[in-house]
Formats: C-alpha cells, structure tokens, sequence
C-alpha cells in the first residue's frame, strides 16, 4: 500500500541558491523569466533600453525563459552618432498565453552574447505593472495635446483659420 503525504520545508531548510533567485511575469500575469540576476542590476542596451541578459563570458546570467519565438525580422535604426542606418537582425519572443513581446535575440538560429528583454514588458509581481511599462522617448507636440484635451472633454477644439 501506497502512503499519501505532503512534502513541506521549513524556510531555514531552503538551499540559499535558490533564494538569489528572481521570478518575472508578463503583464498578463503568466511566468516568462526566472534568473539569478535582478533586471535593475542588468546592463542596459543603449538603443532602446532593453536589459541584456548576458550567454556568454564572466558576467553570464543563468536564467530560464518561458516565451515563444515570434517570425523572424530585420530591424532598422539610425546610429545617432554616425547617422546612419543601421540593419539588425532579431528574433521576437513572446509571452506564451498573450503573446506579448518581452525579449528578443539578434542571431539567427539561436542565442548570440545576449538575449534582449525589453523594459517594461516584465514585473516582479503578478498584476503589477512596472512603472517603465508606458515609457516613451516621443513627445507631445501642442497640436498633439490640444487633440487629447479636445477628445477628453478637457478643452476648446483649436479655432479654425480665419480667412
């Protein structure tokens, strides 16, 4: 005959490994990352703010990520100090209930030095959502917020041009 039981640990019997450990959700709520680093920690991309989650070399992150990979693309930018376009490969890994995108790699067929995991597609707490979430480098133009104010109810539509 076989016994039923629980199996239970008291926190002073858990191993301190496990408790550098990390957990990450997408802003659906699903698990996508657990790593032995904290994101605020993480080197930061430079053109666009994403965390590097570093394969290779000395500061090599152990992590697992829970996401999917998305069709492949070539993405484009302008080097600002050169000002020129620059070409980048990437695969797009989402979330795997929402489909969200949260991380990218930039080699083909696998993963390269770093695996990119964009700012604001992950937090710490399930139903939380990261304060740089809704960050963006545009700004609006007065056009723009007369627009919004109108459409709010905040404000007089611009007046029209007298001719």
């Amino acid at each position: 005959m076989i016994a039923r039981g629980a199996v239970s640990q008291s926190k002073d019997e858990v191993d301190p490994v496990d408790s550098s450990l990390t957990i990450y959700y997408c802003l659906c709520g699903e698990f996508v990352l657990v790593a032995q680093a904290q994101l605020a920690n993480l080197p930061r991309r430079p053109s666009d703010q994403a965390y590097a989650l570093r394969n290779q070399g000395d500061h090599r992150v152990v992590y697992k990520l829970n996401a999917e990979p998305g069709r492949e693309i070539l993405s484009t930018s302008v080097d600002p100090e050169k000002g020129s376009t620059v070409y980048e490969y990437q695969r797009p890994l989402h979330c795997a209930r929402c489909k969200l995108q949260v991380a990218y790699e930039t080699i083909p067929g696998g993963k390269g030095d770093a695996t990119f995991l964009l700012a604001g597609a992950l937090t710490d707490s399930q139903g939380k959502i990261p304060e740089d979430a809704f960050d963006t480098t545009a700004s609006l133009t007065a056009d723009d917020e007369d627009a919004a104010a109108t459409k709010e109810g905040g404000g007089n539509p611009p007046a029209p041009n007298a001719e």
